[in-house]
């Protein structure tokens, strides 16, 4: 192992523990009632230390968040693959994510701001969440079997399609008498009709598919 191998290692462990720490925090107090320095002190890291990968509470709630859904996805992952078209396997996904949602609904408004607000300022993170690789996944398949259109660059799709997830993670958080999980569907079937192949004999399926008892991602 490099040199540089052992510092990217020592900055993700670093990370990892300082987002392990602030969530226990915010578990125990209240996401809103944590501070910075609270978060450093009890990770028992320098306050520049902590800024220094951090620069704000949202971004260690986000870290947090994008390694529990990671590890989360694999529950999933199984169940995704094992669908038969691209609609199902999101679907899927998708059904599963809303329940993963409904558990983490206290987090949900402070990560929607961060994730917006990165793109406000141009921030080139968005392949911080466990989300998107996999729809990478999912859409070269689709492109690859005639599903989706294959003249749009799958990351570009997967972009595309991780943003719908994050508007109606929004229009839930604002709406009390919606379900998540419907508003995900309807995400699903929008990046359908721009995104399916409409070549000769394509056929577009709809988003709503079953209910998946899996594991909530």
């Amino acid at each position: 192992m490099t040199g540089n191998d052992r510092a990217a290692r020592k900055r993700r462990q670093t990370r990892d523990h300082i987002a392990s720490t602030a969530h226990a925090l915010f578990e125990r107090d209240g996401y809103e009632a944590v501070t910075m320095e609270q978060i450093a002190a009890q990770a028992d890291v320098a306050r520049g230390t902590l800024y220094n990968h951090f620069p704000v509470k949202e971004a260690v709630l986000v870290h947090w968040m994008h390694g529990q859904l990671g590890a989360d996805l694999h529950s999933v992952l199984q169940d995704v693959l094992s669908r038969r078209s691209f609609v199902s396997r999101v679907a899927t996904l998708l059904e599963a994510s809303a329940q993963w949602w409904e558990a983490h609904r206290q987090y949900a408004a402070p990560y929607i701001r961060h994730r917006f607000q990165q793109v406000r300022d141009g921030a080139d993170e968005q392949h911080a969440s466990g989300m998107i690789p996999l729809y990478v996944q999912l859409v070269t398949h689709a492109q690859e079997t005639g599903e989706l259109k294959a003249d749009v660059p799958a990351e570009r799709l997967a972009v595309y399609l991780h943003f719908l997830y994050l508007c109606a993670v929004m229009t839930w958080l604002g709406k009390a008498d919606v379900a998540l999980a419907d508003e995900f569907s309807h995400a699903l079937d929008f990046f359908m009709q721009g995104a399916a192949y409409d070549g000769p004999a394509a056929r577009r399926p709809r988003a709503r598919t079953h209910r998946s008892p899996t594991t909530p991602t």
